[in-house]
């Protein structure tokens, strides 16, 4: 299935610029098959391993009807939703509020049409395949190897066309992500994910052991910082990557043209295999892009610092907005704090004042203590802040409107609307009844002025006074 035609090629960043993450477990474990296709037959499978000298295994069984274990595109699109928690602020319930046209474009798929059917299905793979990793999962606060069993997704509703139940750039969706990956994200077990890099790459195995590999470079006991090279047993490296055909010459074939692409894009200097049959073993040599950032830090970006933003992160603000704005977001940030507003992520709150363009949080030219909303109302929680591939395609279409507009509305009002609602608001905005960047800012504003409520029921008047209702 073709990717977008166009895809920019963008080299990988050092480590110490990224501020996207992935969960670790999940990462390192290689839950979904890197081959884009598997027989009928291959329903399951199991990986016996050692963690700290200590015996583990990994197994999955999954549903036939749905085509056989997670595999291919099922890495794109767990990854996709990994990433929509995270910008979700990371709900301890574990849902995700979303819809099928947002879903592919953080995915980096074509969301024109051919990929619908294809993430439907997906879905439906990651929903009814059940893990169970012995020993394997890692419960990092306490520093322990446990036990757990889950389904990638504990629940999922969608809304689609009646007569074919199939997905279109229409379907709301609510997923339910696994508890256990929930409770290890947010506990903060993630390591750093190039995900401009990722979504660039062509082909969903290429992608695959991408995820895996960059896993696997990384400390699972000290998940930030990476190993210049990754050796492992050839056998055991395709039992990883859940890879079919288990002898080794299979094993190289497969993996050939993913090692092809990683050079030619930069990420990998070489791959170099010793040894013969069952006990050869493959070295992988990452490229030198990930030095330390040396660029030493001026009093602006030390107060971001201070304000635990990251350095990359804080020069990357910086350098885009400007030292004049910065520095007076981060005193009206200063000011919503010490009146009281409790944010659970800080540091993303700080980054959403100084992204904002939309005045959710009063203007520049206002004095911080006069921030729009009544004195006692705190404002907006980080709604939205757009993805690497959106902030590319500026000037946006009116599809891509809605769905901006949609995630900041499904982020702010979660379970207030059913999916079946949100699905018809989206219809709504597509008509301009009401614009999108309108009910967006509504609802944002009555975020900040404790009036969420209120602006829920206006939208519900919307949705039933619509004739498409």
């Amino acid at each position: 299935m073709p990717r977008k035609p166009a895809k920019t090629l963008v080299a990988p960043k050092p480590y110490t610029e990224l501020i996207r993450l992935d969960e670790a477990n999940v990462g390192r474990l290689g839950l979904i098959s890197i081959q884009e296709r598997i027989p009928d037959d291959y329903t399951s499978w199991t990986v016996d391993f050692l963690v700290e000298g200590r015996p583990a295994r990994l197994t999955c069984e999954s549903v036939p009807r749905y085509g056989g274990v997670p595999h291919g595109l099922e890495g794109d699109i767990a990854s996709a939703i990994i990433l929509m928690f995270h910008e979700q602020d990371c709900p301890p319930d574990g849902v995700i509020r979303t819809t099928a046209y947002q879903l592919l474009k953080l995915a980096g798929l074509d969301a024109s049409g051919r990929y619908y059917k294809a993430l439907k299905l997906s879905l439906f793979r990651l929903r009814t395949a059940t893990y169970f990793a012995s020993e394997a999962w890692r419960e990092h606060p306490k520093g322990n190897w446990t036990t757990v069993t889950f389904n990638y997704l504990d629940g999922l509703e969608f809304t689609s066309q009646r007569e074919e139940q199939e997905l279109s750039g229409a379907s709301a969706i609510l997923i339910r992500l696994a508890q256990p990956i929930v409770r290890s994200i947010r506990a903060e077990y993630v390591k750093p994910l190039d995900v401009e890099f990722l979504t660039s790459l062509n082909r969903p195995l290429t992608r695959a052991l991408y995820r895996l590999l960059d896993a696997r470079r990384y400390d699972p006991l000290q998940p930030q910082l990476p190993h210049s090279a990754y050796t492992v047993n050839v056998n055991e490296w395709g039992e990883a990557c859940k890879i079919v055909d288990p002898r080794t010459n299979k094993i190289r074939a497969t993996l050939q043209g993913a090692h092809e692409e990683l050079i030619e894009r930069g990420y990998l200097r070489n791959v170099d295999y010793v040894g013969r049959g069952k006990k050869q073993v493959m070295t992988y040599l990452f490229a030198d892009h990930h030095s330390a950032f040396k660029r030493p830090p001026t009093p602006l970006v030390q107060q971001l610092l201070d304000l635990k933003v990251s350095l990359a992160g804080a020069w990357k603000l910086v350098d885009e907005f400007g030292e004049e704005r910065v520095g007076q977001r981060i005193a009206r940030y200063k000011h919503l704090v010490e009146r009281g507003y409790q944010a659970k992520n800080k540091s993303g709150l700080l980054v959403d004042i100084i992204q904002d363009n939309g005045g959710k949080y009063g203007d520049d030219a206002e004095d911080p203590t006069e921030v729009k909303g009544s004195s006692e109302a705190a404002p907006a929680k980080a709604a939205y802040m757009p993805t690497l591939m959106e902030a590319a395609e500026l000037p946006l279409s009116l599809e891509e409107r809605v769905e901006r507009a949609m995630k900041t509305i499904q982020f702010l009002l979660r379970e207030r609307l059913s999916t079946r609602e949100y699905a018809l608001l989206r219809a709504c905005l597509i008509v301009q009844k009401p614009a999108p960047e309108k009910a967006a800012k509504l609802v944002s504003q009555a975020k900040a002025q404790g009036q969420l409520d209120q602006v829920t029921d206006e939208l519900l008047h919307y949705i039933a006074s619509a004739p498409l209702n």
